[in-house]
């Protein structure tokens, strides 16, 4: 059954998933004392769910990208488009994109865009987190300034503050689906209670 979407009091171009399955796997994924395997395998299944809910069929001749936010969107990226239909023509990008330590502003460290194609139009962003906002507005700029027509950007969790800030980077263009989302944030940007550095708990990098 697939996953119902119900708008909340977040901004209208915003949807938090409704899925009891997909809430008690991201309980699980809150556990920080869980070896890196299990976080990717978790986080699969998440994204799994969010895709069946959000994924629509591409019109006659379209063709859809899925751009992975580095490092930890690669995560997301084989459930995602396992969920797409066996005929979708599709094209995956990455961006490199990292939050700053002292500043938590985004930088740009690495971008392979070819020349858009008159045939995408449409891209689904792969983020698994959406802290403060800066990565994903800049994300959403860069794909915008592409030629992108319509983005929809799938995070598993969100931050209130940080989507509340990132829903006006481009309203009429971008929808967000998000899994869940926490109301704080501390003083390095992390969402609280949250998922820790989901990069390092994903690549077994945590000190």
């Amino acid at each position: 059954m697939v996953a119902a979407l119900k708008l909340t009091t977040m901004p209208p171009n915003t949807r938090i998933l409704q899925d009891d399955s997909a809430s008690a796997l991201l309980e699980q994924l809150r556990d920080r004392s869980l070896r890196s395997s299990q976080v990717r395998n978790l986080v699969g299944q998440i994204t799994q769910i969010l895709a069946k809910s959000v994924i629509t069929p591409p019109s006659p001749n379209e063709q859809i990208a899925i751009i992975v936010i580095l490092r930890s969107g690669m995560a997301m990226m084989e459930p995602f488009v396992s969920q797409l239909p066996s005929d979708t023509d599709n094209v995956i990008y990455h961006l490199g994109l990292f939050r700053e330590k002292e500043t938590l502003q985004p930088v740009e460290y690495y971008n392979k865009l070819p020349r858009k194609s008159p045939r995408i139009k449409h891209g689904y962003v792969l983020d698994p987190l959406i802290a403060t906002g800066g990565t994903a507005t800049a994300s959403i700029q860069i794909l915008k300034d592409w030629g992108l027509e319509k983005i929809t950007f799938v995070s598993l969790l969100a931050s209130n503050s940080g989507l509340d800030a990132v829903a006006g980077t481009w309203s009429e263009g971008v929808e967000f689906i998000v899994g869940a989302v926490d109301q704080g944030l501390d003083s390095k940007g992390f969402i609280q209670p949250g998922l820790g550095d989901i990069g390092d708990r994903l690549f077994g990098t945590t000190n």
